[in-house]
């Protein structure tokens, strides 16, 4: 907006004059633009439609209320009111009764819905409804009334973990794991937010495993709940889930047990998705310190370091608890590792040697660039010294 501060006071109201008549010359859309740009003007807690647009207002909700001749101009103001303040359903706004709200403000919304006005905007920044950097009071923090009306009307029903637990009938430990898998999701991911969960979706999960579950005995042991399998078998709950919807695990429900805690998957089905994953990601994985036992060298991290440097392969995972990656060894990676080093045990076990002290004595470590791995060779040098 234009500076006229420096201007006396009958040149200020000259210079509004100009503006106001060479917006109004160029038709409704551009007055609509200049009274938007009066309404953003004034973002105080108490900045109403009379304080933000003054004279204008008045005349018009006063001395040209009645006349009909203003009356499309009592419209394009009354327009402007509504769309930047947050106006109720059957408020009379310049003698026009306003039909449905088109903008709430955090402060009407919270006196409305009983919803606490710091918890609703949570709700609001989480659903792209408000910034998180609007720093303007709650009363001028406006959003689309109509376009997130569902979501107001659905903050009072969301319920926090034991409630969620109760509605699906799981246990504390069962939903943090179908949390943790992404299976169930919470309507916001804020830690700040006491009850971010949907009880619906809860319900909805347990009624569709309900529809493919076939009834078993709890003596039988061939079955096991869905959180013993995950913890026997290290495979996410989720991977468990996808097996059942896609019918390569079958699924029981326990008489003795209500909602999610009373289904259960096959043992040894569930060990067969095992294998299956395990040969998926090149075979059973083993840590770098029990490898490195497994070929007779003890020094602590040799092994992800010579990975790290590129010579030999290695599998990442995170660690499932500590959330960490952690250098694993597949079976693929033990076949590439053999192919191209050898270490002194080794030599024992596939060439038969007892006494390696000549070999070992004519023979240089593997130690590029002076890089320390202890007892390693190059399979080639062994080769060709042995023949």
């Amino acid at each position: 907006m234009e500076d006229v501060s420096d201007l006396d006071q009958s040149a200020q109201l000259r210079r509004a004059r100009a503006l106001g008549f060479g917006a109004a010359s160029q038709g409704e859309d551009e007055i609509q633009d200049a009274l938007d740009k009066l309404a953003v003007l004034s973002d105080a807690a108490n900045a109403k439609p009379k304080k933000a647009l003054g004279r204008l207002f008045v005349d018009f909700s006063q001395e040209h209320l009645h006349k009909d001749d203003f009356t499309p101009f009592r419209k394009i103001l009354r327009d402007c009111i509504v769309r930047n303040w947050p106006v109720a359903a059957g408020e009379t706004v310049l003698g026009f009764v306003q039909a449905e709200r088109q903008r709430h403000s955090i402060r009407s919304a919270s006196e409305e819905t009983g919803i606490g006005p710091s918890l609703l905007e949570r709700f609001l920044v989480d659903a792209g409804a408000i910034d998180a950097d609007d720093d303007r009071p709650i009363a001028r923090k406006t959003f689309d009334a109509m376009a997130y009306a569902d979501l107001l009307a659905e903050i009072p029903t969301l319920v926090g973990p034991i409630g969620m637990q109760r509605a699906m009938g799981a246990t504390k430990g069962q939903l943090a794991s179908l949390v943790e898998d992404g299976v169930l999701t919470p309507r916001i991911d804020n830690p700040m937010v006491k009850s971010p969960w949907r009880a619906s979706d809860g319900v909805a999960l347990v009624a569709e495993l309900q529809e493919i579950a076939v009834p078993i005995e709890p003596a039988d042991e061939s079955w096991e709940s869905i959180q013993d399998a995950k913890h026997r078998s290290d495979l996410g709950v989720g991977m468990i889930i996808a097996g059942l919807r896609s019918g390569n695990l079958r699924l029981g429900r326990r008489p003795d047990f209500e909602g999610y805690a009373a289904f259960c998957v096959v043992k040894d089905e569930v060990d067969r998705v095992k294998a299956d994953k395990l040969k998926a990601e090149g075979g059973p994985l083993i840590t770098a310190a029990a490898f490195g036992r497994l070929v007779g060298i003890r020094t602590q991290g040799w092994f992800e370091k010579l990975a790290g440097s590129g010579h030999t392969p290695a599998t990442r995972r995170l660690h499932p608890k500590r959330g960490r990656e952690r250098v694993y060894v597949s079976e693929s990676d033990i076949e590439e590792f053999r192919k191209r080093f050898v270490t002194s045990p080794m030599m024992k076990g596939e060439f038969g040697l007892t006494s390696r002290k000549r070999l070992l004595a004519a023979l240089e470590r593997f130690a590029p660039n002076g890089e320390d791995y202890g007892p390693l060779y190059l399979r080639e040098d062994v080769e060709a010294f042995l023949k």
